[in-house]
């Protein structure tokens, strides 16, 4: 089963740390991707929405019970399944701002694509103001205590996980 980490940059102006709304394993942020079939190549029209908290047909059995996502391929029928699996993200920051792992999706059958950024972000600016924005825009821009700050060239790639 093919590992795959999310990682994303952007450029910060006077924003100190820029992360999920609860941390970098928030367990309350949405993921909304699009799926590719590992065999047929099929890529979803529609995203789709994983969260870490919500899991899919809890069984008891501990390999099943991290299930977040389970769907038939359209293309070839075949089934597929993800994972989150959180622990592994890091906050982007002034100073480490470009490629971030942000989390690692176990994924078997079908592998997520073309991240999208949504709400549920927290900012901290260089002065320590928290801000919450969205970034479904994929850039934030404002100004907080007289000084402006600023997240834009927001970028998201998936990539594979060797760990």
């Amino acid at each position: 089963m093919p590992k795959l980490m999310l990682v994303v940059s952007a450029e910060l102006k006077n924003i100190a740390i820029l992360q999920p709304q609860d941390g970098s394993d928030d367990d309350t942020i949405n993921y909304y991707f699009k799926l590719e079939c590992e065999y047929c190549g099929w890529i979803s029209q529609n995203e789709v929405c994983v969260s870490i908290n919500v899991k899919e047909n809890p069984t008891g059995n501990r390999r099943n019970d991290n299930l977040n996502l389970s769907r038939k391929c359209q293309g070839c029928e075949r089934p597929g399944k993800i994972s989150l699996i959180p622990g592994y993200g890091t906050p982007l920051s002034q100073n480490h701002s470009t490629e971030v792992d942000l989390m690692l999706f176990s994924c078997d059958g079908l592998l997520p694509v073309e991240y999208s950024f949504n709400g549920g972000w927290l900012a901290i600016t260089t002065s320590g103001r928290e801000i919450h924005v969205d970034l479904t825009m994929r850039e934030y821009t404002d100004v907080i205590d007289g000084v402006e700050v600023s997240i834009s060239k927001l970028k998201a790639k998936f990539v594979s996980y060797w760990g």
